[in-house]
């Protein structure tokens, strides 16, 4: 139950990342046609009618599509952007030097601590719930190989256009920065593109967008309805309706905050993924070391809860800390 409530505050930063990206891509492409509030809510609402609809299934088979759409664009909107520099070794030319180097910007301690973001993945709980609803074992032989390989064709070329949108799209700093992809497709990209460019760019948004609700969804009734008087002697099908209303409360909450969350989505990412990281020796000491109690487990959970909200105060109150 502790561990339920602190899991919500960490996914609530991942789940406005994905709603925010939404909404920007839609008002970037239309040239403002598409507000802002009306990209997020049709966001949305795209992914509450197949996760109410679907569960787990479909959720599942939309991101593997997703996830082939936005590998596909995201390479081809990294050539094309590129060859529109005129090559690589030309675009990297104009970047300013300082950004390639961690120097003064990133001091050795905070590169360092950037380096244990991955062991997140470790306790998300979207991606326990994908490994245990398979039926065994062998399903995962080639997705544990294919996982690091499928980051990086996803992640070296975002990073890298970002990098050179510094040049390009000079002068964007703290939430204007979101939108650097988004310009950079409509500057460089021929204009028949940016359309499907920008359905990449949703593929992304929605693909972990939907898992997270679907989590969330999921430890809601499993763990907190099931246990207390809100699901006591419901059945099969009623738990399935509280689910789908969770869903749809969850998203409804996370698009009104959306809506007066004025935050780098880089920043917000990194509030998310250190809770998670900071969770990991919970879940390595309840599976591999036999001296652990529920007293050290209430010790991680307590320490991470506190040190998560000190953290995060401090940096709302000055976003350069």
């Amino acid at each position: 139950l502790a561990l339920f409530v602190l899991l919500v505050m960490f996914l609530v930063p991942y789940l406005l990342v994905g709603v925010m990206g939404g909404g920007l891509t839609f008002e970037e492409i239309t040239d403002g046609l598409v507000p802002r509030w009306l990209g997020s809510l049709l966001i949305c609402g795209v992914v509450s009618i197949y996760v109410t609809a679907g569960g787990v299934r479909s959720t599942a088979w939309a991101n593997t599509a997703q996830t082939l759409v936005f590998m596909g664009l995201g390479a081809v909107t990294f050539v094309v952007i590129v060859r529109s520099l005129g090559g690589l070794g030309t675009a990297f030319a104009s970047v300013d030097p300082e950004l390639l180097m961690h120097g003064d910007r990133m001091p050795v301690p905070m590169l360092f601590s950037y380096t244990l973001i991955p062991l997140s993945v470790g306790m998300f709980p979207h991606i326990f719930m994908h490994w245990l609803t398979a039926k065994n074992e062998q399903t995962f032989r080639l997705p544990v190989i294919a996982y690091p390989l499928c980051i990086a064709i996803v992640w070296l070329p975002s990073v890298l256009l970002g990098v050179l949108g510094s040049s390009v799209v000079p002068g964007l700093a703290g939430p204007a920065a979101n939108s650097v992809l988004l310009k950079m497709i409509s500057l460089r990209a021929p204009e028949f593109l940016v359309g499907l460019l920008g359905a990449g760019v949703f593929a992304a948004v929605m693909s972990s967008l939907d898992s997270q609700i679907l989590s969330l969804s999921t430890l809601f009734t499993q763990d907190v309805a099931r246990r207390t008087r809100i699901g006591r002697g419901i059945d099969e099908a009623q738990q399935v309706r509280l689910g789908r209303l969770f869903v749809l409360l969850i998203l409804g909450a996370i698009y009104l905050l959306s809506l007066v969350a004025d935050r780098s989505i880089f920043r917000l990412g990194i509030w998310s993924f250190t809770g998670f990281a900071a969770l990991f020796p919970l879940v390595v000491a309840a599976l591999y070391w036999r001296r652990s109690t529920r007293y050290g487990a209430w010790s991680v959970v307590v320490t991470v809860a506190g040190l998560w909200l000190y953290y995060l105060r401090r940096g709302w109150q000055n976003p350069d800390y």
